[in-house]
């Protein structure tokens, strides 16, 4: 029988196949030109690039962006919309002859920050003002979508979205409470009520099967360098945290609530207990008003605490007033502090020299909040002498709060440009620093 035309042979495809061959043409036209439309209005050649070494918040990020028009000005936006509100950032740079911008070695035109930055975008954006328990819900356990546009002569060249996971990806919390202090037998534990929150447990998943460094975080609430931020800084790098209240109740700094000795003492035997934690390698951690707590407790069980990380705060035991409100008691009675009235010079520095293992001291020097920060600092240094794996970290013009997690845009919006970005700046040296000792600390 002869074949009907359109049957295939000597006419090629079969009909159906041809029509499949358009409908796909037809598509990928459509999706260039919606890509086009996205991406630039100069033949949709610009376009964002991230350079990145991890997918978290507080992972590194380097901007750049390519294919714009040469030796015009561009004008790079991010915009997140989270819980709280908008927040977003501007930028304006201009574009040398090869049409790509790189964040972090070209110096914007206008912008929050005056020098090169390779995510200055992030960091600098600005929001609603927020609570402690907003900023942590937010920025600690909430995950963020990033907008970025650019804007060459009043129209859109490119346009795309950047992902980041929550601090808190990769690791778990739970409550510690009394009964778990009096598991242990430690005396210590014995006036706890058995359902009185002590503390929270924070730690990686999946579980590590290696024993681990440990680290008791003594929770000053010191906004975005708080034990919610700090904890989950360090756990996500596989680390146990135990989170301590430095006063109480918790996520308060009133001067006639001290922290006592014998609540440190049974958080200390129980964290100790822990299946996944070296012992003999547990770090204290506190910053501000509880720094001076962490260098204590490290100072005077040199036994049982292996280094210490302190910072923004001072290197000895002041009292919360001149009238002499204690910082932290021992059997019901108050520890000998100092007038905070006092001189540095004039006052006892903490006996640094005792605690074993690496010691880490920072501070801004630009510091407002306490511009005697980085003096402290050289007192403890000096207390301390020469201790192989001792840091001391003395950041150029960078503010008070440079414990924070980078690239989170906490703390920063109020600061000078200039003292802003130092900030930032100092935020991720300390926190290589921190991690980079705790991982030095493992055993082979």
């Amino acid at each position: 029988m002869r074949r009907r035309r359109g049957e295939g042979g000597r006419q090629g495809m079969p009909r159906t196949l041809r029509a499949r061959c358009a409908r796909m043409a037809v598509t990928a036209i459509a999706v260039a030109l919606l890509a086009s439309a996205c991406t630039s209005d100069f033949g949709g050649s610009a376009r964002f690039l991230f350079g990145r070494s991890g997918d978290g918040i507080a992972q590194p990020v380097s901007i750049q962006v390519t294919g714009l028009e040469p030796d015009e000005p561009v004008v790079l936006r991010a915009q997140a919309h989270i819980g709280s509100g908008s927040w977003s950032s501007r930028a304006v740079y201009m574009v040398p002859p090869d049409g790509r911008i790189q964040l972090s070695t070209q110096e914007p035109v206008a912008a929050p920050y005056p020098r090169p930055d390779p995510a200055g975008l992030l960091w600098s954006m600005t929001g609603p003002p927020l609570s402690q328990q907003q900023l942590e819900a937010e920025w600690a356990f909430g995950s963020l979508d990033v907008g970025f546009t650019a804007e060459q002569g009043g129209r859109l060249v490119a346009s795309t979205v950047l992902h980041r996971p929550p601090l808190a990806t990769g690791t778990r919390d739970r409550d510690v409470l009394g009964s778990d202090l009096a598991a242990t037998g430690d005396p210590d534990a014995s006036g706890f009520a058995p359902t009185a929150r002590v503390g929270a447990l924070v730690s990686a998943l999946p579980t590590p099967v290696d024993l681990r460094p440990g680290v008791i975080l003594i929770d000053g609430d010191e906004g975005g360098a708080s034990g919610a931020f700090a904890a989950h800084m360090i756990a996500s790098a596989g680390f146990p945290v135990f989170v301590l209240p430095a006063f109480v109740p918790a996520g308060q700094i009133p001067g006639s609530a001290a922290l006592s000795v014998e609540t440190f003492d049974a958080a200390l035997a129980w964290f100790s207990s822990l299946a996944i934690v070296d012992e003999d390698r547990i770090f204290v951690y506190g910053t501000g008003a509880a720094s001076a707590l962490a260098l204590w407790f490290a100072a005077n069980e040199p036994s049982r605490i292996h280094g210490a990380i302190a910072a923004d705060g001072a290197t000895a035991l002041q009292c919360t007033s001149a009238s002499g409100s204690p910082l932290l008691i021992q059997h019901g009675l108050p520890l000998p502090c100092a007038n905070p009235d006092r001189t540095i010079a004039g006052t006892d520095i903490l006996p640094l020299v005792r605690i074993p293992g690496p010691l880490v001291l920072a501070c801004g020097t630009g510091d407002r909040l306490l511009p005697t920060a980085c003096a402290w600092t050289r007192a403890g240094q000096l207390a301390r002498g020469n201790q192989e794996g001792d840091t001391f970290l003395y950041a150029q013009g960078a503010g008070h709060d440079i414990t924070t997690p980078p690239l989170l845009p906490i703390g920063l919006s109020d600061l000078p440009p200039l003292t802003a970005q130092a900030t930032e700046a100092a935020r991720a040296q300390f926190w290589t620093v921190v991690i980079d000792k705790l991982n030095g600390a493992m055993r082979p």
